[in-house]
């Protein structure tokens, strides 16, 4: 019996990495390597973080690809919302010794298309062989305006906006819960593989790819944080873990509260047209899924022209205001309720709402 191919040693993945990610750019003047990466940065900078693990975040029989944009897409979310331009990142990746080759390969050329496309410069990391599989990135950017942008900036009588749909992920998350596949080609295939022709399929593999492959919205948040005189956003922070626990987070960092307007909450509306047997309330979805990938952010309405002008840039979507003392409700014809903290938390015991189970394992 042929044995299955399995990882080269530690030298070649190193030197495979260090082929792959190679660059010439000015500010980098030691890149893959070395011991440490030595960049030009020229001013502040702003550092995230993020991790995906193996059955936590993603399966063993994700697609490879899509694993390695959706890495660094999600750093790259965090540094949007901050008002950040990226421009490097460093790669940490876990493997068992058994991996195939192709699910690394995969990986890298997922990775290093989405730096290509936001001109990020991969500097460096670590590789080491690990039980289960995960992937850890951190990613550096520069501020793109007069000042980041933060969670704690918003006040009483500020605007809340959010940027696309609500709940895209979260109706992609069931999908493939439910055993439909997207094909490298775009081919939507039901749980019995057979494929799927319907006018809803594209919308349906849309979904897939917004859980699968999110595009950080990161030209939206240096626009946010320009101005003459001040950021055209108070606050802002990028939509993970559904929007009901994001606004309470950001509600924390600025000492106000908030109160939503059900009307006026963009959802998805493909999350309509789910196969039956796909249980999952749109408006839930969009209050409490998570991974959408948008920025949710405040903009005092002094700055509320500047915001029009970005409106034929961006989706955007204003969803209720910030308000005095601590409370966070939503408001729907006559009636106002408390929005609940809920939404995906990694070490919570329960889920408050079923839609909060966005970043199950796919």
């Amino acid at each position: 019996m042929r044995s299955k191919p399995t990882l080269p040693s530690e030298a070649a993945l190193l030197e495979l990495i260090a082929t792959r990610f190679a660059t010439r750019r000015r500010d980098v003047r030691i890149g893959v390597g070395d011991d440490a990466a030595v960049v030009r940065l020229g001013g502040d900078a702003v550092l995230t973080t993020d991790t995906l693990v193996e059955d936590v975040d993603f399966r063993a029989t994700s697609d490879p690809h899509a694993l390695g944009r959706k890495a660094l897409a999600a750093s790259l979310s965090d540094l949007a919302a901050m008002g950040a331009a990226p421009a490097f990142a460093l790669l940490t990746l876990g493997l068992p010794r058994a991996t195939p080759p192709a699910f690394l390969e995969g990986i890298l050329d997922g990775f290093g298309e989405i730096a290509a496309e936001y001109q990020v410069a991969i500097v460096g990391g670590d590789l080491t062989s690990s039980a289960t599989a995960f992937l850890s990135v951190t990613a550096v950017g520069r501020p793109a305006g007069l000042r980041v942008l933060t969670r704690s900036g918003a006040s009483a009588g500020d605007v809340l906006f959010v940027s696309g749909t609500l709940g895209a992920a979260a109706g992609g998350l069931a999908l493939l819960e439910a055993g439909y596949r997207v094909s490298s080609s775009g081919t939507l295939t039901n749980p019995a593989g057979r494929r799927l022709v319907a006018p809803p399929a594209a919308d349906l593999v849309r979904l897939i790819r917004h859980q699968t492959s999110p595009r950080p919205m990161v030209e939206l948040g240096q626009a946010l944080a320009e101005g003459d005189t001040a950021p055209v956003a108070s606050a802002a922070m990028d939509l993970s873990d559904g929007l009901a626990r994001d606004l309470h987070r950001l509600c924390r960092a600025s000492g106000c509260g908030a109160a939503v307007d059900l009307a006026r909450l963009p959802v998805d509306s493909t999350l309509e047209e789910l196969p039956a047997g796909i249980a999952l309330e749109p408006r839930a979805a969009a209050l409490f899924g998570g991974e959408d990938f948008g920025l949710l952010f405040t903009v005092p309405k002094k700055r509320l022209a500047a915001v029009e002008r970005l409106a034929a840039r961006f989706a955007l979507r204003a969803i209720g205001e910030m308000t005095p003392g601590s409370s966070v409700v939503v408001r729907g014809g006559a009636r106002t309720e408390p929005l609940p903290d809920a939404g995906f938390d990694h070490f919570e015991s329960g889920e408050p709402d079923p839609a909060a189970r966005t970043r199950k394992p796919r």
